[in-house]
């Protein structure tokens, strides 16, 4: 590290000790991770395990039968737990004392349950009873028209048609994972870009409140100080989605769920480098708006002009998730707007990559731009205490901070 870079390094491990020691990061911090993880498990308290169904086959070749029954309910997606008794009068007690749900009797021709039985419901047990009764009536009817056991066989083995549709798929359906996905990364990129943000322009706000900017400013340039404090941020921002990621993991993996399940990586890992851009590209502007005020009342006036375009690229994104509209494509290569849509119309399946990509290119022109801009801004208005600063005045405003001499950086 350079000593040139020495300062910007300082200011952001200073705004991490300063955000990681006081209790309201750490209320934050723990709060959001505890909601977090109550919302996963209340959404998951009503999604149980699927039953399984007790059956008890009855007869000396009990073994054979178990075999096939237990590959129709594999074929029929039900959980079956399969014992095997020596004649029908145990098959009938083990039911009766609720060892089992339904016995099969040793000639196939008659099942018993405990309890009378819906076949027309939806219950595991009614879908197992039809399947059952659907099999053993193929089976009696084999046996019935004098066919030998391996000619019944052969007969059952026989592979089943295949499946074919009059229509094609429709171009406009769009899978339910890549609904979800989408979905869930224009929510995360909203939340985080909003929160991290609004520390940026309040942190910005009380610096000048409290009158620390001056002292800072004697010894290191402003765009030092600007771009150590939107790094150290930044950091602490990352850290904080790192442990909400942790959290998510733990806890669908104590509840026995799959986070991963329906979701693309893929598509979430791009959303993480859309989040950086996003990063870069909203809090310079933050930093600026909060350089414009000296009360931190008036920051959230000085940043909604900021807010509106990600609220508007939000808004339409999310209400896109169907699938893709000619006014999401505009706001996915209009680089305020991009960091929400493009990932959603990439999450989609609308927008290939080299899309993604050029979006991307365009979003880093404009952090460039608008940081060049946002430091200027900051540079210019930082020090001015008294009435709100607007956005143009603040352009025009004469740069009246003194850059400090290399002898007075510090460098330890």
């Amino acid at each position: 590290m350079t000593a040139r870079d020495r300062p910007t390094w300082l200011v952001a491990t200073r705004e991490i000790a300063e955000a990681t020691r006081t209790l309201s990061f750490r209320l934050t911090l723990v709060i959001s991770a505890l909601a977090l993880a109550a919302i996963i498990v209340i959404a998951n308290l009503g999604s149980d395990e699927p039953s399984t169904e007790q059956v008890v086959v009855a007869g000396t070749d009990s073994a054979a039968r178990a075999v096939a029954i237990e590959r129709l309910g594999e074929a029929a997606g039900l959980r079956l737990a399969i014992t095997t008794v020596d004649d029908d009068e145990a098959a009938r007690t083990t039911v009766d004392d609720g060892d089992a749900d339904v016995a099969v009797s040793a000639d196939g021709t008659r099942l018993t349950t405990r309890e009378p039985v819906d076949l027309g419901g939806d219950s595991d047990l009614a879908r197992l009873l039809n399947l059952l009764r659907a099999n053993l009536a193929l089976d009696n009817g084999l046996q019935a028209a004098g066919l030998s056991p391996d000619q019944a066989a052969q007969v059952r083995d026989t592979p089943p048609p295949d499946v074919d549709s009059v229509r094609a798929d429709d171009p406009d359906d769009v899978d339910s994972s890549r609904i979800a996905t989408a979905t869930i990364t224009n929510i995360l990129l909203f939340i985080m870009l909003q929160t991290y943000g609004q520390w940026v322009l309040t942190g910005v706000t009380r610096e000048k409140a409290s009158r620390v900017v001056e002292v800072l400013l004697a010894v290191i340039t402003p765009r030092q100080l600007l771009i150590g404090k939107l790094l150290g941020i930044g950091i602490v921002a990352l850290g904080h989605a790192a442990v909400l990621i942790v959290t998510a993991f733990v806890t669908t993996r104590i509840m026995g769920v799959d986070l991963t399940d329906g979701i693309a990586l893929g598509d979430l890992a791009l959303a993480g480098v859309w989040f950086l851009l996003g990063y870069a590209l909203y809090c310079s502007a933050y930093a600026a708006a909060g350089s414009l005020v000296s009360r931190v009342e008036d920051a959230q006036s000085a940043a909604f002009p900021i807010m509106l375009p990600l609220l508007f690229g939000y808004i339409v994104s999310f209400s896109a998730a169907g699938g893709a509209t000619t006014l999401l494509w505009v706001l996915a290569f209009f680089p305020p707007t991009a960091v929400v849509a493009m990932p959603t119309l990439y999450a989609l399946g609308e927008a290939p990559l080299w899309m993604m990509l050029v979006s991307m290119a365009l979003t880093v022109v404009a952090i460039v731009g608008v940081a060049a801009v946002a430091a200027s801004i900051y540079e210019r208005s930082v020090l001015h205490s008294g009435k709100k600063l607007g956005w143009k005045e603040a352009l025009r405003r004469p740069n009246e901070i003194a850059v400090p001499s290399p002898r007075r950086v510090v460098t330890d």
